[in-house]
């Protein structure tokens, strides 16, 4: 456990020394959503009888949770294992379990503190309303955490250099954006298109987050969004397990 939370404090303090990290991580949801605040404001959406605000403040956080999980541990992975990093590690006492857990521990704290402050700036700035619970959205936000982690990670088995770790980790989080509906709703998208969508994480886990945000619902309400979630859990979990490399 020591070992492991050196690794993590590491983790941590190499993520505050890159400006490019914090910037996409931090700033750049952030930049979302109070561009998103200051376009829409009060504007309401009549055809869904609520504030546009309000209906995309959870795809902006599921955008964020993107950023981190897909974007950031794929081209940051991709490339410290191209420059020989991690098999240097291999080589001492610190096990592949710490490096992989540190790993995921940092991450999921930062999509943690860009949840927070994502939520603090549309309550307080533009009066959005959390009408359920705050532990449930915290475990959609966990359980969203390690899906796009998890689908971070396999991607990175089949990767083989940071040349093009970033444009097919740009692929991914574009066409999970859109066709996840996390701006617009999937329902004015083409026949096929919206079937697609039906089959990705980020819509059910954007489906989740509105249903706890705008509806209050309950755990109930949700639970095809998250065993689906979960089941792209499981599977990228078991892919990655399969392929990962270290060199």
């Amino acid at each position: 456990m020591k070992i492991l939370g050196r690794q993590i404090l590491l983790e941590n303090k190499l993520f505050l020394r890159s400006f490019e990290d914090i910037f996409w991580t931090l700033a750049f949801p952030t930049f979302f959503m109070v561009l998103y605040g200051l376009i829409y404001r009060d504007t309401v959406w009549e055809d869904f009888n609520m504030r546009a605000i309000d209906y995309t403040m959870p795809g902006i956080i599921i955008l964020a949770l993107m950023v981190t999980g897909i974007m950031a541990t794929v081209t940051g992975f991709v490339e410290d294992r191209q420059k020989g990093i991690y098999r240097r590690l291999s080589l001492t006492p610190v096990k592949r379990q710490a490096i992989i857990g540190s790993q995921i521990i940092y991450r999921y704290i930062i999509m943690l503190v860009q949840t927070i402050i994502i939520t603090v700036i549309a309550t307080l700035a533009f009066n959005v309303k959390i009408n359920g619970s705050y532990l449930l959205l915290w475990a959609i936000i966990t359980v969203g955490a390690l899906c796009f982690l998890s689908l971070g990670f396999l991607m990175t088995t089949f990767i083989k250099n940071a040349r093009t770790a970033t444009p097919i980790s740009m692929i991914v989080f574009f066409g999970l954006m859109f066709l996840g509906g996390l701006f617009f709703p999937n329902t004015i998208m083409p026949d096929f298109l919206n079937k697609i969508s039906l089959v990705l994480p980020s819509t059910h886990l954007n489906n989740a987050l509105r249903m706890v945000v705008i509806e209050g619902s309950g755990i109930k309400a949700m639970w095809k969004e998250l065993l689906i979630t979960g089941a792209w859990i499981v599977g990228c979990l078991g892919l990655s397990i399969k392929f990962f490399k270290w060199e």
